[in-house]
């Protein structure tokens, strides 16, 4: 999986991340996790890839890794901002 090339465009801010749709002119803001996140997801990555990272990054349990990361590919998903990537 990883974020849509088409139409999706986002800007580091203070360790933030602000991702905005061009299509529908919506915009979601993360925090440091998030950021960490939306930066692998510019090419294509497992969930495992993002709880490893996430793991590494912060120093958090692969569980609770796991959960944060379901949660936040679950909004991206809603939001339509991820694509999956052909293998």
């Amino acid at each position: 999986m990883q974020l849509r090339k088409d139409g999706v465009t986002w800007r580091e801010i203070d360790g933030e991340m602000v991702l905005l749709d061009l299509k529908t002119s919506k915009y979601l803001t993360t925090n440091r996790a998030g950021t960490t996140l939306v930066k692998l997801l510019a090419e294509d990555r497992t969930a495992d890839d993002l709880t490893s990272a996430l793991v590494t990054e912060f120093g958090i349990s692969a569980d609770r890794a796991a959960g944060d990361v379901a949660a936040f590919v679950g909004s991206l998903e809603q939001r339509g901002l991820l694509q999956v990537a052909a293998r």
